[in-house]
Order: structure tokens, then sequence, then C-alpha cells
């Protein structure tokens, strides 16, 4: 062998080398911990949507059963996960639904207003059994009080709420069913405060095919207060659609700002929509390249459009598959999530896509494995002032009863 030939094959297994360390480095630089277990008892099991921060850093979610000891998996809990001096983390059931009336299965997280109270929604229970909107408070003592604010009865009010809520400037709050209406195909409603504790509410857009079917994911406001919604199905091709509603003279006017096409542009928008000025960040389920599901970002253009630019397709090889939960934004615009399926263990991974020279990058934060670790996260994820992220897993953990976790990237 030529001496320049020699050194050219080391220095190619120099770079290999090289290039191995800085992929070892990416792949491991990351750091998950499982921050609680839930047991599948009093405590809870099968958290389900995303946790929210307190200004104290304590952690707030839902699960779906556990809580009373009713033989039949109990009707779900409103957990805090409180951080211990030294480390570690306390779990506190600070409301176990009774059924009935009361509600159950607990969806979509909690939101709290300027008071530290709670307010969330149960797909099942309440007065018709269609679901309800409740609300907790704080009781001195560290007990709380729960009460339901809104049961849906199933007409032209709605049925079944499926995703978070969010509150307006005046504190009107606002969500989505996923079935009723005067087409059976879902709502967007509003709940007022009335005097005396009283709420009220009003349904703001009734879902149809022209304007998209049966949303199931959280609503939220941009900085002048206009909301937006997505709509799992529906639409000119029956793949989902993205509305805005604006206020005029006091009533809400609804508008398709995007159809999704059931190809490569994506379908199935089922989690909420994150806004970050002027734009909306999102997930499809299924379409794009793959059909394993997008990430994708809406940017308005001039005359009141909207143009839709995929930021990452899922289903490559190792990668994430079908995307159903919101994603979550830094200060650098560098996007999170996590799939509940996929990845190189096929429980789901949690990723980032950052824009790296014109290009959005994607990198594997995690892959969800069973056993203790986390198992199918169903829930987005939430960032903390360091940048960490923090989520749940409907299953896994040491008692099969889902946990939460946290992730450093």
């Amino acid at each position: 062998m030529s001496l320049r030939i020699a050194r050219n094959l080391l220095g190619a297994l120099l770079a290999f080398a090289f290039t191995m360390f800085i992929l070892s480095v990416s792949a491991f630089a990351q750091t998950e911990s499982v921050l609680y277990t839930f047991t599948g008892g009093s405590d809870g099991s099968g958290p389900t949507g995303s946790l929210i921060f307190d200004a104290a850093g304590n952690l707030y979610g839902t699960t779906d059963a556990g809580g009373v000891n009713d033989g039949n998996g109990g009707k779900g809990v409103v957990f805090e996960l409180s951080p211990v001096s030294g480390g570690g983390w306390t779990e506190t059931a600070l409301y176990a639904f009774q059924g009935g009336t009361d509600g159950e299965v607990a969806v979509g997280g909690v939101t709290s207003d300027a008071s530290g109270n709670l307010y969330g929604a149960t797909n099942y229970g309440g007065a018709h059994n269609l679901g309800t909107i409740f609300e907790l408070s704080p009781a001195g003592g560290g007990s709380w009080t729960e009460k339901v604010i809104y049961s849906f009865a199933g007409g032209a009010d709605g049925s079944y709420p499926n995703g978070g809520l969010a509150f307006d400037a005046a504190g009107n709050l606002y969500g989505t069913t996923v079935l009723g209406g005067a087409h059976n195909q879902g709502t967007i409603f509003e709940l007022s405060p009335t005097g005396g504790g009283g709420w009220t509410e009003s349904v703001i857009l009734t879902c149809s095919l022209a304007s998209g079917e049966r949303p199931t994911g959280s609503v939220v406001f941009d900085s002048n207060g206009n909301l937006y919604s997505t709509a799992s199905i529906g639409g000119s091709s029956n793949a989902g659609t993205v509305l805005r509603l604006r206020l005029v003279l006091g009533v809400w006017k609804a508008k398709v700002i995007h159809t999704f096409l059931n190809g490569a542009d994506g379908s199935e928008p089922l989690a909420g929509l994150v806004f970050q000025s002027p734009r909306l960040y999102g997930t499809t389920q299924t379409g794009g390249s793959f059909g394993s599901g997008t990430a994708f970002v809406l940017v308005p253009a001039a005359g009141g459009t909207w143009t839709n630019h995929i930021l990452h397709n899922f289903g490559a090889f190792d990668d994430g598959l079908f995307p159903s939960t919101p994603v979550a934004l830094n200060a650098a615009g560098n996007v999170f999530g996590v799939t509940g399926s996929g990845g190189t263990l096929g429980n789901g991974m949690a990723f980032e896509l950052a824009l790296t020279g014109g290009t959005w990058v994607e990198t594997n934060l995690h892959n969800f494995n069973t056993g203790t670790d986390v198992g199918g996260p169903e829930g987005g994820v939430v960032l903390d002032g360091s940048g960490n992220l923090y989520g749940t897993g409907h299953n896994g953990g040491s008692f099969g009863a889902g946990a939460v976790y946290e992730i450093v990237p």
C-alpha cells in the first residue's frame, strides 16, 4: 500500500470516528428521568393531557382513571407534583372524581386563573353523562374544593369535551367538544362567569363539514384576541382544518384558514395549536411524505391568507410515528414534542426541531421504553425556565399506570 493511500485511508478512518463520536454525543447528551410513577390507586392512573407549572415550580395534571376505589379502576384525579428540597418530587391527588354528576375520566389537563384555581374537563359524567367542565379551588390546609360549573346536555351545546381550556383577557373560558352541536360534529364553546359564582355556556361555533368536524385539541389565542382551533376531520378533503374565530361587534366569526389535503400536506390534526407571533405551530397525526404525520407551521401572508410549511415528515427509519399532541416552543423558536409510537423501541419518542441553515433538522431526544420508563406519551410537553421538558406517559412506569418524566436536552 502506498504512503498516499495509507494517509487517505487513515484520514477517512479518523473522519469516520469523529463523525461517530459527534453522533454519539448528539444521541446521548439528553437525559430522561422518571419523576413520579403512578400506582393506579388513590394517586391516579393513566395521566392525560399536558402539564402546567405554577409560579412556585409545582406541576399540575390529570389522570383518566384511578382515585376512588370503585371496583372499576376509578374515575380519575387532578394531581400536583411538587419538587422536594435536595431532589425528588412528591405527588398529591388534589381531587378524585366520584362519577355521576361529579364527572369522570378527566382529559386535557388543567389550566389556572390568576387566583390559582384550576379548570378542566371530564369526558363523561355530569348531569347527562356527556361530560363536564369543573373548577378546583384551594380551600386552605392543603385541601381543594371541586365544583362542576357546566354539564353538557348533548344537544346544541355539545357533548364529550376532549381538549384543554383557555382563558381570554376578560376571564371567559373556551374549549371544544368532539360531538354534539346542531350537526353532532362538535362545537367550540365559551363559558362566561355570572354573578354568584355561576357560569353561562354559549356555542360560538357549530362544527360542520365545511368548517371541519370533531375538534379534539385545545384552543389558543393570539395577541389580538383571535381564537384558533383545529378540526380533526372535515373540510374539502375530509382531512381536517385550522379555524380562526374573530370577535366582530360581539359576534364570533369563523374562517377556515387552512384545509389539509390528505397527502404530503398532512391530515388529521388531533392536537391543538401553539401561537408564537405571528405563526401557528402544530402536528397532524397522518399524512406527510411517509403517511405517518407531520409537524407544521402556518405563516400569515398578504390578503389574509395563510401558508402551510412542513417542518418535519415523521416515519423515516427509527423516527417517531403519528404525533397527536401539541408541540412547545422555546424562545429561540425551536419546536419540541413527542410521538406516541415509533422511535427506536417502538414506544414513542421525544423530539426537537431546529432551523439550521434554512432547513429544519430533527433531533431524537429520547426513545421511550416500556417497563419502568414512560410508555406511549399522550400529553404534550411543557418547558421550564432552563429549557427542560416535562410530560406524561399514559402507561409504563413501575406499576404500568403511567408516569411523569423530565428530559434535560
